[in-house]
């Protein structure tokens, strides 16, 4: 498996990995070199670990080909598992379903934009097509269990117009994460001339206020800090 990083800090074993089939302009995770370890390697780094909790993102771990053995031996520990994903391998998601606690999915623009997913992921038209398909079924499944949806914050395609459009898709979530674009800047690169931490905490909040009318829980993550807003 190829990974970026490995760490426990904060309570969290946090595994990044490398590799994505996608084109983001914006990801800092095309760039980032890579260390190739087994499974055996990861589980044995978990089980020097007192923490339960494992967090496996990156650019897209469903591509990993040992990515369902590593997920079945880190239950078999004892961990809990949370799954990041773009989406585009719900057939994985399914197979991972019975063991792991929840997951993560990311939203990039309201899923009839089909315009705006290509300008956001370096995709073609029926590729973008095609992943707005395969994440909705992803989300129909993560929804079954503990699912927190991620929305990268680009003004250009998330803002209180849009986030309206998003709405249907959210709800059934356990919570969303509005993250303020180029708050953090490991995980982003400038994009359409932003080159700082967009939007305003003011909008964030007022976007936030919008979700939490369809979930349980929103959380803003930026450089004003963390905030939850609940219903």
């Amino acid at each position: 498996m190829r990974l970026i990083d490995l760490s426990d800090a904060l309570g969290q074993i946090r595994v990044e990995f490398a590799g994505c089939n996608m084109k983001c302009p914006y990801c800092v995770h095309i760039h980032q070199p890579f260390k190739e370890w087994s499974v055996e390697d990861v589980v044995n780094f978990a089980k020097q670990s007192t923490t339960k909790n494992v967090y496996l993102g990156g650019a897209e771990p469903t591509l990993q080909k040992d990515m369902l053995p590593l997920i079945e031996a880190l239950a078999g520990i004892g961990k809990k598992v949370i799954l990041k994903s773009n989406g585009m391998k719900p057939d994985v998601l399914e197979k991972a379903f019975p063991f792991v606690e929840g997951f993560v999915l990311e939203i990039k623009a309201p899923l009839e934009d089909i315009q705006g997913i290509m300008v956001l992921t370096g995709m073609s038209e029926e590729r973008s097509t095609n992943y707005v398909a395969l994440l909705r079924r992803s989300i129909e499944i993560a929804q079954q269990k503990w699912l927190r949806v991620w929305i990268r914050v680009i003004p250009e395609f998330i803002n209180p117009k849009t986030i309206q459009y998003i709405l249907p898709a959210v709800e059934g979530a356990s919570e969303v994460m509005l993250y303020q674009f180029m708050s953090n800047p490991e995980f982003d690169l400038p994009f359409m001339g932003h080159e700082r931490p967009t939007p305003s905490g003011k909008e964030m909040k007022e976007l936030g206020g919008i979700l939490v009318l369809k979930v349980p829980q929103v959380r803003l993550v930026g450089e004003m800090g963390k905030m939850v807003m609940k219903i």
